[in-house]
């Protein structure tokens, strides 16, 4: 890395590491026409860094709790740097991220039914002091989610709950090093390490899991977010989604329920890059009745173990 900041050879092996994140560096060194000594280390530096963790994360649709709800929550009589500080204590809230402006809080969350969207109001986020007000909708359906970027320094690793006791248990390994061995797993864990092969095979093959670069998305240069909000006419939903997904530095495109029908997340280099995004890709969707943006000051939590893995 140049100064921190990864250069040209780092992100040829994080693209490698992005499509597999268990591919061998002897592998990667060949394909890079470099020594496996370099690959190793640029690896090491680019973990040790804070660019990169190669882990294993979950795709939430083969998971109990799969249906994702978006809250805007409006602060009152105290800092919302406090109150995202205890919502991000909740173990129910996969992200809870900071706004320039009002609402001045934005968190997700995974549900079970639409049924358990009320306990979340009433038990947890309402009991938060603080919180003035919220509106919730649920993602109707995801049309494109990155599961290549997350703040990794913004949240704990949670419980894999794939099912399976042992496979649970190999999760666990690989979303802590996600290029540990079958054989090391296997030692730790008290198994045969084909037994291990065989699971985390199945596993891949089935899509439970991603095994894969996860980058942090200021360590690469964006060093902005966004959340923008878009009302589009029903008959240009179809078209406005298939626009939005080609926006490269999109995390998430998904139609949502509310006043607005689509949300989307996403990363500018600085602040003429996102005005860039905004007059050149946002307010060009078809069928564009009304826009909102806002800026994220902050991520006080993100669960980067947790992805929907979005059909091609």
């Amino acid at each position: 890395m140049d100064a921190g900041r990864p250069d040209k050879l780092d992100h040829q092996i994080i693209r490698l590491l992005r499509q597999d994140g268990r591919r061998a560096t002897k592998d990667i060194a060949q394909a890079l026409g470099v020594t496996e000594a370099t690959a190793t280390s640029r690896i090491k530096a680019l973990n040790e860094g804070g660019v990169m963790r190669v882990m294993a994360q979950l795709n939430v649709a083969m998971l109990r709790d799969r249906r994702l709800c978006l809250f805007n929550i409006w602060v009152r009589g105290r800092s919302a740097e406090a109150v995202a500080d205890e919502l991000a204590t909740l173990s129910c809230l996969t992200t809870v991220q900071i706004c320039v402006g009002s609402p001045e809080i934005h968190v997700m969350a995974f549900v079970e039914e639409n049924a358990h969207v009320l306990g979340l109001v009433q038990n947890e986020i309402g009991r938060v002091a603080g919180v003035d007000r919220l509106e919730v909708d649920l993602a109707l359906a995801i049309q494109t989610y990155r599961s290549d970027y997350a703040r990794l320094d913004a949240g704990p690793v949670g419980e894999s709950g794939v099912g399976d006791t042992l496979d649970d248990r190999i999760v666990r390994q690989l979303q802590m090093d996600g290029r540990v061995s079958n054989r090391e797993i296997a030692r730790i864990l008290e198994v045969p390490a084909s037994t291990v092969r065989e699971r985390v095979n199945r596993m891949l093959a089935t899509r439970q899991i991603r095994i894969g670069a996860v980058c942090d998305p200021i360590r690469l240069g964006l060093s902005l977010g966004a959340l923008a909000n878009l009302r589009v006419t029903p008959s240009h939903l179809e078209a406005a989604l298939s626009h939005l997904s080609g926006l490269e530095d999109a995390g998430m495109v998904a139609s949502v329920s509310g006043a607005y029908n689509i949300f989307v997340v996403f990363g500018a280099r600085d602040f003429e890059h996102l005005v860039g995004v905004v007059k050149n890709h946002l307010e060009t969707t078809p069928g564009l009745r009304d826009l909102s943006v806002r800026n994220l000051a902050a991520t006080r939590k993100h669960r980067a173990d947790l992805i929907n893995i979005v059909e091609p």
